[in-house]
């Protein structure tokens, strides 16, 4: 029989984590606002926050500098920060680094990004590419020892106080998603356009797109090899879909607690509105859908630990995940009556961030053809 329960040090890893979340990281955003984008040294002062949970480099091997724990703690790690923080990137560009970089990448950028020195993200989207990442048209041109950037990047988080960002690009467009190729890039601000990207929710990360104008890097920078990048953003690409899938349990079981507390407390008909059948059911209803979602997301970061295939698994724990927290976030507002509604409560800001959650790393839309894929062996994509 499968088992669903945690070891004891996991166990222990989410109750410090939820420690340092309402000790430390709580009163630190509340003290400079929920609502509007971090600046660099906020940024790097929140993750500082984290760093004594081995955050960001949780799965990071020990000989690394890393915390080198499970990916299983990496999700709990996650479901108890991602209500406060929000959207959680940092750890993907260092997972890339520290699982796919040359030594000389390691020794370079590690330390300083697993002390919360440096901050990494991700860029992939651009304005005319999102799902099918195959058709990345930002190009870099080869010139000896350096390449030659030229394009724009959407969507990145963090991505106007990051140091540094994996990139892929496409080192020769003649070869389509073949010529793709993955790049560490060292983010010179003076020498790009940045344009901010304002958002429904997760309003404390800074979204931008980025514009690249010959904009040079070295080649010793390259990840892996040249026409290897679509591979190397694919295959790990599962544990990203499973952080998605338990940030968005996480902002689900945050509404649950909220709704809870608040049905019992608030005063209609002489009576507490917890004990009316209709507010019960509600409850019972979204409790089941974020119970069923954590299965989904652990089963996921189970199988990764254990070296399994699981892109099946992973796509159907984001999308049913990400989908059911808009469900039970919004629900959660219902229960607040008007109140839900406004910015006393949390649980708007919830229902936001929540929303968000059912675009990255595939949209609900795409993880259904993915899964229907999976179990026809038919190609919606490509035909």
């Amino acid at each position: 029989m499968p088992d669903f329960s945690f070891s004891k040090e996991q166990a222990a890893l989410y109750e410090r984590a939820v420690d340092v979340r309402e000790r430390a990281v709580l009163p630190f955003l509340r003290a400079r606002g929920l609502d509007r984008p971090l600046s660099r040294d906020e940024a790097r002062a929140l993750f500082k926050l984290t760093s004594p949970l081995g955050y960001p480099g949780t799965v990071v091997p020990r000989a690394e500098g890393g915390a080198g724990l499970d990916h299983v703690a990496l999700g709990l790690t996650i479901e108890a920060l991602a209500p406060a923080v929000g959207f959680l990137g940092p750890h993907v560009a260092t997972r890339q680094i520290a699982f796919l970089g040359t030594p000389e990448h390691k020794r370079r950028y590690l330390p300083g990004m697993l002390a919360a020195e440096l901050i990494g993200c991700v860029a992939i989207s651009e304005p005319g590419v999102g799902s099918d990442a195959g058709s990345v048209g930002m190009s870099a041109e080869r010139r000896g020892a350096r390449y030659v950037l030229n394009g724009t990047k959407a969507w990145l988080a963090f991505g106007s106080v990051a140091d540094l960002a994996t990139v892929l690009v496409s080192t020769d467009p003649a070869k389509g998603p073949r010529g793709l190729s993955r790049l560490i890039v060292d983010l010179d601000y003076s020498r790009l356009e940045v344009r901010p990207v304002g958002t429904l929710g997760d309003r404390l990360v800074p979204f931008v797109e980025l514009h690249f104008r010959d904009y040079e890097v070295p080649a010793d920078n390259l990840i892996g090899r040249e026409g290897e990048g679509l591979r190397l953003t694919l295959g790990p690409i599962q544990a990203s879909r499973a952080s998605m899938a338990t940030h968005a349990v996480a902002l689900a079981q945050a509404a649950i607690d909220s709704a809870v507390a608040y049905v019992k407390e608030r005063q209609q008909f002489a009576r507490p509105i917890g004990s009316f059948q209709l507010v019960q059911g509600a409850l019972a209803n979204m409790i089941a859908e974020t119970d069923a979602a954590r299965l989904l997301a652990y089963r996921v970061w189970s199988m990764i630990d254990a070296g399994l295939d699981c892109a099946r698994e992973a796509s159907i724990a984001k999308l049913y995940a990400t989908e059911s927290a808009v469900r039970v976030t919004s629900q959660a507002i219902q229960l607040h009556g008007a109140n839900g509604i406004s910015d006393r409560y949390p649980v708007e800001r919830y229902f936001r961030d929540a929303r968000m959650l059912t675009f990255p790393d595939g949209t609900s839309e795409v993880h259904q053809l993915l899964i229907g894929r999976a179990a026809t062996g038919l190609d919606a994509f490509r035909g």
